[in-house]
């Protein structure tokens, strides 16, 4: 497989990215791995939280130009795409922008309505310059300025308490537990504008027409609640939180094991599994907490579901001594050899080391202009004859500049004297290659693929 050979279905697409954070930018990465070409239009005066974010091995005074450069956001959220250097805010860079556009079929961002209207790329300014351009804005809030929550900015944190979510999450005596730190608001809201990014570049291919796609990161996130919004229309109680405990099994939960911090999570469906569990040999010699849990005990060969529910408490409690004698891994085996659904609760280094996870390799490692080589997530469509990859990490900020706007018609004096007056900018040092700590780990833990500048896979192949 080489880059001249490419047959990824967005070869040949090109795309112009104004983008922050991860909604954006992950479905910008997303297009790059299927072949699409990529241009991230970045600023010095309002960089991208994955440059600011940096690494704390870089934090070097004399490190301070490059930092940028050196944040594992930086692969992750660009792998595969080409940085271009514009201020935007003055004329000329304007103008640079829109001669980009002119040669591109999307336009991608999830910069606040008002913000990229002030910057004079609303849809109807970027369709004069490219009638026929895909134009994906990934709001917040939507774009009609009569909503409400039009002028507000959004991220994919504060969506979740936002539309409900928070409220869901957690245990029934404690206050929302929140889902803050991966943020999925932010990647639902990508892979909803990568589908309806694809979906518009064939609907153009038919009609020739170019189209404006509205995306609030508001209803993509709420369009997961379905059930529970008609549930309430319907005058179905309204749901609540309820730790890791399901309406239609029990046990169900985590479960501690031997070991710091180790647990294993158990679901028991249905009546055939409960007798299974039931009749473990140790669980009639657990002592019962109370005289009440003891007569629970004693119906649990034959409980229905409606009564494991109704002791749960207790059944938490036995099993919990059970799963304490044991490691996870042998609570699973023993209770998977007895048709219960059970498995480890793996920590993020027990999800490399898990066989099915490290053989689908789910990393790529490539060249960096930077790092030299850098790791990211590979993505996970794999296509059988067309399997998605880059040929570069993530780009170093303003690396492409020059070659980007000589391409687009600019004489190379031209292209000086933008860098000069600030109104464009090209990469630090770009002699300075570091190395990330880890780098040497990369062959021997064998979780990735490797690429060189070409598309060759040159190791870690199956």
């Amino acid at each position: 497989m080489t880059a001249s050979a490419d047959r990824r279905p967005l070869s040949g697409i090109r795309v112009f990215e104004i983008s922050i954070a991860v909604a954006a930018p992950c479905c910008g990465k997303a297009m790059a791995h299927h072949g699409a070409e990529v241009f991230k239009v970045e600023a010095h005066s309002y960089p991208d939280v994955a440059r600011a974010f940096g690494s704390a091995w870089a934090r070097d005074p004399e490190l301070a130009d490059v930092f940028c450069d050196t944040g594992p956001y930086v692969p992750e959220m660009s792998a595969g795409k080409r940085s271009v250097g514009l201020e935007l805010k003055y004329p000329e860079a304007l103008e640079a922008a829109k001669r980009l556009l002119a040669t591109c079929d999307v336009f991608l961002t999830n910069f606040a309505a008002p913000g990229i209207a002030e910057l004079g790329l609303d849809y109807e300014s970027v369709k004069q310059v490219c009638p026929d351009i895909i134009y994906a804005g990934m709001t917040g809030f939507g774009v009609d300025p009569d909503k409400p929550y039009y002028p507000f900015r959004a991220f994919g944190p504060n969506q979740a308490p936002l539309v409900g979510w928070d409220a869901l999450t957690g245990f029934p005596h404690e206050e929302p537990a929140g889902i803050p730190s991966i943020a999925p608001p932010d990647y639902m809201g990508g892979l909803h504008t990568m589908l309806a990014i694809v979906t518009a570049l064939h609907e153009r291919d038919r009609t020739g027409e170019g189209r404006f796609l509205d995306i609030s990161q508001l209803e993509t996130t709420v369009s997961f609640l379905g059930p529970y919004l008609v549930g309430q229309d319907l005058g179905v109680p309204e749901p609540f939180r309820n730790g890791n405990r399901v309406s239609w099994a029990a046990p169900a939960g985590i479960y501690p094991c031997t070991g710091n911090d180790r647990w294993i999570a158990v679901e028991v469906p249905d009546d055939e599994a409960w007798q299974a569990l039931a009749g473990l040999a140790e669980w009639s010699d657990v002592p019962a907490h109370d005289a009440v849990d003891q007569a629970a005990l004693s119906t649990y060969p034959h409980g229905t579901l409606a009564d494991r529910i109704a002791h749960h408490d207790a059944i938490d409690a036995e099993l919990s001594v059970w799963t304490n004698r044991r490691s996870p891994q042998q609570a699973a085996a023993e209770l998977q050899a007895l048709g219960i659904a059970a498995y480890e609760v793996l920590n993020h280094t027990g999800v490399l080391a898990d066989p099915q996870v490290h053989d689908r390799r789910p990393y790529s490692i490539a060249p960096s202009p930077r790092l030299g080589r850098d790791l990211f997530v590979r993505n996970p469509v794999r296509l059988s004859a067309t399997p998605p990859y880059v040929t570069r990490a993530g780009p170093n900020m303003g690396g492409d500049t020059v070659d980007v706007l000589t391409e687009i018609g600019y004489a190379s004096d031209d292209v000086e004297q933008m860098v000069a007056d600030g109104t464009a900018f090209v990469d630090a040092r770009p002699e300075v290659v570091l190395e990330r700590p880890f780098d040497r780990w990369y062959e021997s833990v064998r979780i990735a693929e490797f690429y060189d500048a070409e598309g060759n896979v040159t190791g870690g192949a199956q």
